[in-house]
């Protein structure tokens, strides 16, 4: 995409999206933006490109190459120095990963004089594209000097052309069942609501068509992401980027705090607008108005008695400060429910019996009442430590008793006070397992 900058306003024509470009991998920018003339001074060259960042850039961006496209290039390396050191002027939009500069010299071409303008613009745009291989050959080789986001833009590459093959898939599919050209629109329309019906049962694709045709297409498209992942370029490319590191150690500045965000990330969904308290691996609270009537128990008795360790069972000096750290926790301590329904009655979505665990969220700075003192073991062998998690930007376990559950038979949904969020299949199905294997154990029988 093409931009204009209007050097009387500081504004770009035609104006960016509202909140900016969330996609941006690479952004080329004139460095003298405003046409100064002889050597400008480097913070006014600055000031241009912030202007520029924040329309532009959007604060959901991930990494982008900032490409600096300038007859000043002796000013390239001032400016990028002075936009990590005033990387707050940017008001939350992301700094690029690496600033780059590219002589623009060599690939102007001036333009045609004393011609009519159909016969200078086809003249003009001649010689531009007699310029294309070498630009296509610089770009190409700035933006390799940063080999991870190489790396990740190929991944993205082949994730757009996976889609498209699916979607390839689809149609070629349409083409068999339909021979009639003018026909294979409407085939594909019921090829699709096919796939949507076969991957969520009838009744679910059409209460929900859309996360139906995500379900059936999801499969499809693994397939054929998979299938480019052994390309001796993009190999190449992965190695070259995060080989060596994968050679040593991986540490980071707070291992919590870091362990917490990429947990969230791989194990938690919190996209939960659309989603339902019955839904498979949903987290809600067990507070009103799921209160005791509805409960049949009271959910804050189980801290002491199934998810925490007496302040008695501590060394004798410790006990005042985790009495303390007990009756803090007490005042926010939340314990939740989580669905706990196996993959394939989800995708028929009949009348059963829904089944949910108790679960206890244990933030980050209460984690050693949860941990025995002597051995840092939890209080009894049915329960499952996950996480840590990003909790409302706090690093968080969520302690899950597998013996403890509680079950909803009605025909609709349990009225709850709100989804916090949704565990993925993966660590639905662990628990899942975990549930299954104790509660299978011979010889146990308990009654509470």
């Amino acid at each position: 995409m093409g931009y204009w900058y209007d050097r009387d306003t500081s504004e770009l024509r035609p104006p960016p999206p509202d909140g900016g470009l969330p996609h941006l991998r690479l952004l080329f920018t004139d460095l003298n933006l405003a046409e100064l003339g002889g050597v400008p001074d480097t913070s006014v060259l600055w000031a241009a490109v912030v202007s520029v960042l924040k329309q532009i850039v959007s604060k959901d961006s991930g990494p982008y190459l900032l490409v600096f496209w300038t007859r000043v290039g002796a000013k390239a390396a001032e400016v990028k120095e002075m936009l990590y050191a005033r990387a707050e002027q940017l008001e939350g939009v992301p700094c690029p990963i690496d600033v780059l500069e590219m002589s623009k010299a060599q690939f102007l071409v001036e333009p045609p004089r004393g011609k009519d303008f159909d016969e200078g613009l086809r003249e003009f745009y001649a010689a531009l594209h007699a310029n294309i291989d070498r630009l296509k050959e610089a770009v190409g080789a700035a933006v390799a000097t940063n080999a991870t986001l190489n790396a990740v833009s190929a991944w993205e590459t082949r994730a757009a052309e996976a889609a498209a093959l699916a979607v390839n898939e689809v149609h070629r599919c349409a083409s068999t069942d339909e021979q009639d050209p003018a026909k294979i629109g409407e085939s594909l329309t019921r090829v699709v609501a096919k796939i949507a019906a076969a991957a969520a049962g009838g009744a679910a694709a059409q209460a929900e068509p859309a996360r139906a045709v995500d379900a059936g297409m999801l499969d499809i498209l693994v397939d054929q992401f998979g299938s480019s992942v052994d390309a001796p370029e993009y190999k190449a490319m992965v190695a070259a980027a995060i080989g060596p590191t994968l050679d040593g150690e991986i540490t980071f500045g707070d291992n919590v705090a870091m362990h917490a965000e990429l947990n969230t990330f791989f194990h938690v969904d919190r996209q939960i607008a659309t989603a339902r308290s019955w839904d498979r691996g949903v987290v809600v609270p067990a507070r009103p108005p799921m209160n005791g009537n509805v409960l049949g128990f009271n959910a804050r008795e189980l801290l002491g008695s199934e998810f925490l360790f007496p302040p008695e069972l501590f060394p004798e000096a410790e006990r005042d400060g985790v009495r303390a750290l007990l009756q803090q926790f007490r005042l926010a301590a939340e314990v939740v429910l989580i669905e706990l329904g196996a993959d394939c009655d989800h995708a028929q979505d009949h009348d059963r019996t829904r089944r949910y665990l108790v679960g206890l969220e244990v933030p980050q700075q209460f984690i050693r009442l949860a941990k025995a003192p002597d051995n840092g073991g939890l209080r009894n062998g049915a329960l499952e430590m996950l996480g840590p998690w990003k909790i409302n930007d706090v690093p968080t376990y969520l302690l899950v008793s597998c013996r403890r559950f509680w079950t909803w038979q009605r025909r609709e949904p349990p009225l709850v006070d709100a989804v916090r969020y949704r565990l993925r299949a993966s660590v639905v199905d662990k628990l899942l397992h975990r549930y299954s294997a104790w509660s299978s154990r011979p010889g146990i029988i308990e009654f509470r």
